[in-house]
């Protein structure tokens, strides 16, 4: 019997031994879970470079600067793809090109003064291993800023998709922009300027001179001809025609949907032409001026601080007219249309 219970006790012991060590076992290490790599940041307003996506240019991003010299009479080629502009006359006989933050350009020499053996001829465009797509903007530079250091009698020949240009003491301009205020000053002989969307505005300058916009105010200050003959045209589809001390005998000044305001003085033998389909027409002329007025106007009215001498009148459904003379009415044409707005004169 006590054999026995010494069996019992002994098997139990034997059970709470193999109970223990298996418990006290521990457990084998887990393995580790994999890390997932990070995402590489994007930046959705960086241009594309050439390796993604073959065809564009080169990424955008450099800083360059470029001199070359020049005749004092040089005219200048340049497309700018998108940027801040800026174009400054200097004394020097030298065109320098600063670009930041954008594309890599050349100077193209298209032909060489006979006097001087310098180029009179240059063409500013993107760097031959940056060739973009499409022949519209495959020679255009592009950067965050654009400066342009030029000789003062100097000739450009600028176009743009989207910049906002400022030109100031060049000699001669023209100039077409797709988006972008163009702000023209101290440009003596002409300027011919057109942007789609976008104002216009041209602060003392002379020559034959023609200004446009599709979408967008023009406003010309302190302006007058080069020569006899030199016309002043400004054009807008949608937005006001501002003209202040101009000395053009020939103004020709059209918005479709805008005001024309004119403040100034007539000159003798002047032809002027102010008209706007949806608008009013604002003179502000000296009292003592001589002039002979033709007013035509649908919806609206027309009046003068001016004492008129009324020649002819006429009222239908369509509209009215009126011709009249101030003072003598021999010293020139003013001729003012609206289809939808007042005219009024008013005495500086």
């Amino acid at each position: 019997m006590i054999r026995n219970r010494k069996k019992l006790i002994g098997f139990a012991l034997s059970l709470c031994a193999l109970a223990g060590s298996v418990f006290s076992q521990t457990p084998p290490p887990r393995e580790p879970t994999p890390l997932r790599p990070k995402a590489p940041k994007v930046d959705i307003y960086a241009p594309p470079d050439a390796k993604s996506f073959p065809g564009f240019p080169e990424k955008d991003g450099l800083t360059t600067e470029k001199s070359i010299p020049v005749d004092p009479n040089v005219s200048i080629k340049v497309c700018v793809a998108e940027g801040d502009l800026k174009i400054n006359g200097w004394e020097r006989d030298e065109v320098r090109i600063f670009v930041k933050d954008g594309s890599k350009f050349g100077v193209k020499i298209l032909e060489k003064s006979a006097d001087s053996g310098k180029p009179n001829w240059i063409h500013i465009k993107r760097a031959a291993d940056q060739a973009a797509p499409g022949a519209q903007i495959r020679e255009c530079i592009s950067g965050q800023a654009i400066e342009m250091d030029v000789p003062m009698k100097a000739s450009l020949t600028v176009e743009g998709r989207v910049t906002r240009t400022t030109v100031d003491s060049v000699r001669k301009i023209y100039i077409k922009n797709l988006e972008g205020n163009l702000s023209l000053r101290n440009i003596a002989g002409g300027i011919t300027a057109n942007t789609y969307q976008g104002d216009v505005t041209v602060e003392n300058s002379g020559g034959a001179i023609s200004l446009e916009s599709a979408t967008g105010n023009i406003v010309a200050f302190e302006v007058s001809p080069g020569q006899i003959g030199d016309v002043f045209k400004a054009k807008t589809n949608s937005g006001t025609i501002s003209l202040q001390k101009l000395e053009h005998r020939q103004i020709d000044a059209n918005s479709i949907t805008g005001s024309v305001l004119f403040n100034s003085k007539f000159l003798m033998g002047g032809l002027y032409n102010f008209k706007t389909s949806n608008g009013s027409i604002r003179l502000t002329i000296p009292s003592a001026s001589s002039c002979t007025i033709k007013a035509s106007y649908g919806f609206g009215r027309f009046n003068s601080e001016i004492p008129l001498k009324i020649l002819t009148e006429n009222e239908t459904p369509g509209g009215s007219s009126v011709v009249a003379s101030i003072g003598e009415g021999d010293a020139c044409t003013v001729s003012m249309t609206t289809n939808n707005g007042s005219i009024g004169i008013k005495k500086q």
